[in-house]
């Protein structure tokens, strides 16, 4: 698209004087025509620029189209040579005699182990079941409040107790001797040493 201006268009004092060349047959140029190639120079190159640039562009995707392309046929051809090898229904099964005893020697091993790993997770588990129920006894037992806590025995009765474990009676008797809970007497045993 070229734009003409009309010399009326472009008033003379506009444009210097040293940029005004004489005309050879005499008088002022016509500025209009100078103007008006320079700006149809400018777009005819601004337009070459965008048609080297489409021309990058294009060859650049094509090449890229090609390379996708490509890639895409190599990748359809592994995938049809996986389909149609045929894998043997056993493992191993082509394979020498010996190579064949150490598999059936590996299954019987794993068949062991796993074995001895199940009866042992049995064991876990009845153990933890065990435990958990003392737990909850225990908890039931500490959340009762008619069970007391041994208590520490005065000096003389101390002595008394002290006295008769060492002549031989048992917890049970001492207790029954000396009408001392049966708790307290077990306390005191086991808290005193004997020489």
């Amino acid at each position: 698209m070229t734009w003409i201006f009309p010399d009326s268009m472009i008033p003379d004092s506009m444009i210097p004087d040293s940029m005004i060349p004489d005309h050879p047959l005499g008088g002022q140029p016509n500025l209009g025509v100078q103007l008006i190639a320079e700006i149809q120079q400018a777009q005819l190159l601004m337009v070459a620029g965008f048609v080297m640039l489409g021309w990058v562009l294009a060859r650049r995707t094509i090449k890229m189209r090609k390379r996708v392309n490509r890639d895409a046929k190599a990748a359809n051809k592994a995938i049809q040579q996986i389909r149609e090898r045929k894998e043997p229904p056993v493992p191993l099964c082509d394979a020498p005699a010996e190579t064949q005893r150490w598999q059936v020697a590996m299954f019987d091993l794993q068949r062991e182990l796993k074995a001895e790993l199940d009866t042992r997770i049995v064991v876990v588990q009845t153990l933890l079941r065990q435990v958990d129920q003392r737990i909850e006894h225990l908890s039931a037992l500490e959340s009762s409040p008619a069970i007391q806590m041994p208590t520490k025995i005065a000096g003389g009765q101390h002595q008394k107790v002290v006295e008769l474990l060492r002549s031989g009676h048992t917890a049970k008797e001492i207790s029954a001797q000396t009408g001392l809970p049966l708790g307290d007497v077990e306390m005191t045993i086991a808290t005193t040493k004997l020489s």
